[in-house]
């Protein structure tokens, strides 16, 4: 048997789940998707592993790692029960191939004023929040706490009544989610079910592993149809 550093590796990209705790202080979690498991991790868990070779750290954090696991296996393929009729490559493609995993969360003390800043800042339409165990406990969105706009030039501004609430108190504490390894066509009967254009990606344990939008898929779709007409021309 070759020795794990005479084998070939792969270079995996760490992605960055930030968490705003309010009045300016952010928890960072770095994590990777582990190529043996086909599960998000956290990056200190990658840190304990024989097969890692290196991890390059940068100015911003880590960027990417360098992993000489001894096989690489495939994805094992959803349980029975998906009755789609489809073509194998669109049955059997995990949400985890295509979500967004750089994610920003908050935490659920954070206020509404920071939060309508924060929507301002990022340009998003909602975040999840976190309790302290960094488990998703709900979702706040603009509409939450943003009074609409009389103008179009106007910019949404915090509603009087929810000044000085939490994001516990203004969250749906029941989110659109799928479970990490969920097919892309699953996910997206539940977004179509629910009238959501993004689900949240968690793993076993509750925790946020990526963010799935239907922009997400529609990408997807339009690759594989280019690449399908692509292989006929050729």
């Amino acid at each position: 048997m070759k020795n794990l550093r005479e084998m070939d590796g792969v270079s995996l990209p760490v992605h960055r789940v930030s968490t705003g705790l309010g009045e300016g202080e952010e928890e960072i979690r770095w994590t990777v998707k582990c190529p043996n498991s086909h599960h998000v991790v956290d990056l200190e868990t990658c840190e304990g592993c024989p097969h890692l070779e290196h991890i390059q750290q940068e100015a911003a954090g880590p960027q990417r790692l360098l992993c000489h696991a001894e096989a690489f296996s495939p994805a094992p393929l959803p349980g029975e029960g998906n009755e789609l009729l489809l073509p194998p490559q669109l049955e059997h493609t995990r949400v985890d191939e295509l979500m967004t995993q750089d994610v920003y969360c908050v935490g659920e003390e954070m206020l509404a004023e920071e939060l309508a800043e924060l929507f301002a800042t990022r340009k998003v339409s909602g975040v999840p929040v976190l309790d302290e165990d960094e488990r998703l406990v709900g979702v706040v969105s603009r509409a939450d706490l943003l009074r609409a706009s009389t103008e179009e030039k106007d910019t949404p501004r915090l509603h009087p009544e929810r000044a000085g609430a939490t994001a516990c108190e203004l969250m749906n504490a029941a989110p659109v989610v799928v479970r990490e390894g969920t097919t892309v066509p699953q996910a997206a009967a539940v977004m179509a079910d629910a009238n959501v254009h993004r689900v949240l990606v968690v793993s076993s344990e509750d925790r946020v592993v990526g963010v799935l939008s239907a922009m997400d898929v529609v990408r997807w779709l339009a690759a594989l149809s280019l690449g399908d007409k692509a292989s006929h021309t050729s």
